[in-house]
């Protein structure tokens, strides 16, 4: 996560549990709640009022776009970490999602392959 970025305290990571690490190095540590994607409800969303929503690039059955769609859907409009294997060209990713998704504060880590 950014060193600039103002002070979380409520990480919402769904289907990202390789960012825990990530998350647990922040000082303060904020807390985190780990769900599932179909977990995600308005109730959860307003109950957990996250500061930074974690989403994995690609999953089974979905990906980064979907996920970012219900987020839309409900209301979220905070920022989004984006966590992606290494790609070929990641900014042809970053840009297409940055596009459909202009209200969102993306940020993009991309995880060391293996």
């Amino acid at each position: 996560m950014d060193d600039f970025a103002p002070p979380v305290h409520a990480v919402l990571v769904i289907d990202a549990p390789e960012a825990l690490p990530c998350i647990e190095g922040l000082e303060p540590r904020p807390s985190a709640v780990l769900i599932r994607l179909r977990q995600l409800g308005p109730e959860l969303l307003a109950m957990v009022r996250p500061d930074c929503v974690v989403l994995p690039l690609l999953r089974p059955g979905y990906d980064a776009l979907q996920g970012l769609d219900r987020l839309a859907r409900l209301g979220y409009a905070g920022p989004v970490c984006i966590f992606a294997p290494p790609l070929p060209a990641p900014a042809i990713v970053e840009a297409e999602l940055r596009a459909s998704h202009p209200q969102f504060e993306l940020r993009f880590y991309t995880m060391p392959a293996g």
